[in-house]
């Protein structure tokens, strides 16, 4: 039986892409766009043992890679004008908040871990149907990075 295909962001809203292979597989076609963005935010981590449980902040340089195993009848994927406006839709809800007083972040810390997380699903929702979110990398410092790979059988987390 072949593996399942990589998905969406996962969550309940999960949904295979036809055509997208897995790494190192052959024979399909996969077309990957990758974008950026910025944002600025606050943030604290609580409980943590150090002064990043202080209020403090970033400025977040954000890159996401979408990948699609067909392309429309232009030839692309998706326009790169409406991905990049699909993600500066999903970092204009985070630049210049306090991240702990999103609702997404009640319950959890406001991690780069979880950033990156909150970004792809959010631009996950924005994409056209064939189109997956393959990795967000977010970056608090020009020297300290996280990418969020969604799990390919939409467990990530779990």
């Amino acid at each position: 039986m072949p593996p399942n295909p990589p998905i969406i962001c996962g969550g309940s809203g999960a949904r295979p892409v036809r055509g997208l292979r897995r790494a190192g597989e052959t024979g399909r076609d996969v077309y990957e766009l990758t974008v950026k963005g910025e944002f600025a935010a606050a943030h604290r981590i609580r409980e943590y043992d150090g002064s990043c449980e202080r209020l403090h902040g970033h400025n977040w340089a954000v890159a996401v890679r979408v990948a699609a195993g067909d392309v429309d009848r232009l030839g692309m994927v998706i326009d790169f004008r409406d991905l990049k406006r699909h993600l500066a839709a999903v970092l204009d809800e985070l630049d210049h908040t306090f991240l702990n007083d999103l609702p997404r972040f009640q319950d959890v810390n406001p991690t780069t871990e979880h950033i990156a997380r909150t970004i792809c699903e959010g631009l996950a929702e924005r994409l056209p149907e064939g189109a997956a979110v393959t990795s967000v990398t977010a970056w608090e410092s020009p020297k300290c990075g996280v990418t969020y790979t969604p799990d390919a059988e939409g467990e990530a987390g779990t």
